[in-house]
């Protein structure tokens, strides 16, 4: 029985050396798994990240694109509107110097004429070019030229007392300033 039990016995130990032998490969895969997932994790989480950045630069890019559009509008409707202005002052310039006493003919003209210079500054209104409005205001820098002062005891000091070819806004922004006559305090 003893060379039986010896026999068992070696058994056995051979059979706990390979369950040992198993569980240390077991646990060495385990251990190699669970390093390369943590590898493909970070690797993910990398590649993730260069996403989302990639993404953030696109939407980014996407922005600047719209505005450089925008802009680009704008800037083709200012230089439009800027080469419209003279016309705007030529119509001004008929309308100012037909005499109150002309013919019916003349007056009729003259009513043609300041039709289409309505007509056509509603038109430019639409793009948003808005005419300053100068007369007996206070004197601005930021929205009037001054070419001249003039004296006067009718008006407060700084006041603009003649418009000699108007100015404009587009949007917000000044295209270009009034040239104005300004009041000082007669002497």
């Amino acid at each position: 029985m003893n060379a039986r039990h010896e026999k068992t016995e070696a058994k056995n130990d051979e059979a706990t050396k390979k369950q040992n032998t198993v569980e240390q490969d077991e646990k060495k895969i385990e251990k190699d798994l669970n390093t390369e997932i943590k590898k493909v994790q970070d690797e993910a989480k990398k590649h993730q990240e260069k996403l989302l950045r990639v993404l953030a630069e696109f939407e980014n890019f996407k922005k600047r694109v719209t505005k450089e559009q925008e802009e680009q509008s704008r800037y083709a409707n200012e230089k439009l509107l800027e080469a419209l202005l003279p016309t705007l002052d030529d119509f001004d310039r008929v309308l100012n110097h037909i005499p109150e006493s002309s013919s019916e003919e003349v007056k009729s003209l003259s009513q043609g004429v300041e039709m289409i210079r309505k007509g056509l500054s509603k038109s430019l209104e639409r793009f948003q070019l808005k005419e300053i409005d100068a007369e007996e205001k206070l004197f601005d820098p930021d929205q009037h030229e001054a070419i001249s002062m003039i004296e006067s005891d009718e008006h407060k000091p700084n006041t603009v007392v003649a418009v000699h070819r108007k100015g404009y806004f587009l949007g917000d922004r000044l295209l270009r300033p009034a040239m104005v006559s300004v009041s000082k305090k007669g002497g």
